[in-house]
């Protein structure tokens, strides 16, 4: 499949352990943010046709430069990109998911609008994330059982190390899967932090892959670290997180179109739970499906 249309896809964590006894006792729910970075442009929508992202930032080559971006509503052409798009990001990771004992919802309610003048230029830019998913165990299911059944088990006792280990698994009800089409640029070391650690992922059917690990929030913390594990799909030549600036990404369609040329999936939860999802998605299927 080609998602060209032819006319006929960070937990936020408790900074210390004092934070986490508070998650445990007062069952506080954490607020989703509804504003979607885009690594670089920041994405926003109104209700109007066509309206104005103002203030955004321009990060390309160390240089911070401020552009308005007007978003409108998508053409035919796009929209059916868009939703055959979404049909194959939901049979090649939400069917995987589903065979694990998943359930996915999509995470941006908020209506589809496109950038008249994506800056920096990509051949479309989505001004909402329609691929985000949000997943959790299925209560239905042996694994959601089995992980419904552990959380009860250590909220039962009253050891600090059965607390800690009661909301690691309570933080696994939301895992957060972001999904960003046509990313202008890699973001390697240059953009992160330099305590955070770079494991290099050998994914067949990618382009790339590799996890950010991101050290304990507190000394003597007991809240494992944080997880952020990228795939990247389509034509990510030469990407090397090692270099300590930006890497282009090489767009075939230069002057725009309903194009979805490439994929950066990130999944923003434990290490381990990201490595089921990344052995049983089709990644190969996924990848051949973006536009060449």
């Amino acid at each position: 499949m080609n998602f060209h249309y032819y006319p006929c896809s960070k937990i936020i964590r408790a900074p210390a352990f004092a934070a986490a006894m508070l998650l445990f006792f007062f069952c506080t729910a954490g607020a989703q943010n509804l504003i979607a970075y885009n690594q670089g442009t920041s994405r926003s929508h109104s209700e109007r046709k066509s309206t104005a992202i103002h203030g955004t930032v321009d990060n390309a080559a160390d240089i911070a430069g401020t552009f308005d971006t007007e978003c409108r509503d998508p053409h035919p052409d796009e929209s059916a990109v868009i939703n055959k798009a979404r049909q194959v990001i939901d049979k090649c990771i939400g069917g995987a998911l589903q065979q694990m004992g998943w359930q996915t919802r999509n995470s941006d309610q908020v209506k589809v609008s496109i950038a008249t003048h994506p800056n920096p230029y990509r051949p479309m830019f989505i001004c909402s994330r329609p691929f985000d998913l949000t997943i959790s165990p299925d209560p239905n299911s042996a694994y959601g059982k089995m992980i419904n059944d552990s959380i009860r088990f250590y909220q039962s006792q009253s050891s600090q190390t059965a607390i800690a280990r009661s909301v690691i698994l309570g933080e696994m009800q939301s895992i957060k899967i972001r999904i960003t089409e046509n990313d202008p640029y890699l973001k390697t070391r240059y953009d992160h932090d330099a305590t955070d650690k770079y494991t290099i992922l050998q994914v067949p059917g990618t382009s790339y892959a590799y996890r950010l690990t991101e050290p304990e929030q507190g000394a003597g913390a007991d809240i494992p670290p944080d997880y952020k594990t990228f795939i990247l799909l389509g034509n990510w030549t030469g990407a090397n997180m090692n270099f300590n600036t930006y890497i282009n990404y090489p767009f075939a369609h230069k002057t725009g179109g309903a194009y979805i040329e490439t994929l950066i999936v990130q999944i923003i939860g434990p290490a381990s739970i990201a490595d089921k999802i990344i052995h049983n998605v089709d990644w190969q299927a996924l990848n051949a499906a973006l536009t060449k």
